[in-house]
């Protein structure tokens, strides 16, 4: 009896072990998966937001100081959609160039489809990275005029007609609320997700004002704002264009930014 005991006790022992073993190797084996990728020069960040939906940012300096631009970058099972490009501007879209390199070397996937949220350069800045490489750039009507006369390309103005697309197994909704920070930004929802893509027309928490506004029409971003709220209750996730993204609160933060740079300037 004696040694069964201790037999028993020595097996309890190993299967604590083995147990304990296994539990650091899967443990090890999901840190080991990156959250986060950058390029050789910092210049462009991937960020994980789940297996299938990546943040992208990209820096460049404005006014003197750097900040970062927000995409995204959506995995499907037909390849990848991106929503807007790296920040680069008319003539110089290197990075967005590294961005697509980084793109097909992390997801071993391609682009096969990209949506520009407005014609400011972070957003359209590196579409011609894109049509070099005969990827399928849309936007809205509005934007694609814009984008002419700022001097870019002009991306195929589908989104007006044509605001929900499935690409594989994902569905993505491009919306048009009104005038906000430009004349033509959209919102883009991916449904499965629950995540908001609010680009340049949302704040992040950490604004203290509503940025560039030189073609912005402050009085109608109110109520702009207020038709995204309403037609996306669900949402979880809010990516705006600059700054860390968050959860709803950065919409209705967006509605005090629009109404204290209101009251001041009455």
């Amino acid at each position: 009896m004696k040694i069964n005991k201790v037999m028993f006790s020595l097996l309890l022992t190993l299967s604590v072990v083995i147990t304990s073993f296994h539990s650091q190797t899967i443990a090890q084996s999901k840190q080991s998966s990156p959250t986060q990728i950058t390029n050789s020069d910092q210049s462009i960040v991937l960020t994980k937001l789940n297996d299938n939906v990546w943040v992208h940012t990209s820096y460049n300096e404005w006014n003197g100081t750097t900040y970062g631009h927000n995409g995204l970058i959506v995995s499907t099972s037909k390849g990848v959609v991106l929503i807007d490009t790296a920040w680069d501007s008319a003539g110089n879209y290197q990075k967005t160039e590294a961005l697509l390199k980084m793109i097909k070397t992390h997801f071993k996937q391609n682009v096969v489809l990209a949506l520009i949220t407005h014609a400011h350069d972070d957003s359209i800045g590196g579409i011609q990275a894109l049509l070099n490489q005969g990827i399928d750039v849309r936007s809205t009507l509005l934007t694609a005029k814009l984008a002419k006369k700022y001097g870019y390309p002009s991306p195929k103005p589908t989104l007006d007609a044509k605001p929900v697309m499935k690409v594989g197994d994902t569905v993505v909704e491009a919306y048009y609320p009104g005038e906000g920070h430009s004349q033509d930004n959209i919102t883009v929802w991916l449904p499965q997700y629950k995540i908001l893509f609010g680009g340049c027309f949302i704040k992040s928490s950490d604004a203290t004002d509503l940025g560039n506004l030189s073609d912005a029409n402050v009085e109608q971003w109110d109520d702009s704002v207020k038709k995204v709220i309403n037609k996306y209750p669900q949402v979880k996730t809010v990516v705006p264009g600059h700054g860390n993204w968050g959860d709803q609160s950065l919409l209705f933060h967006t509605l005090d930014l629009i109404k204290q740079h209101t009251q001041n300037k009455s």
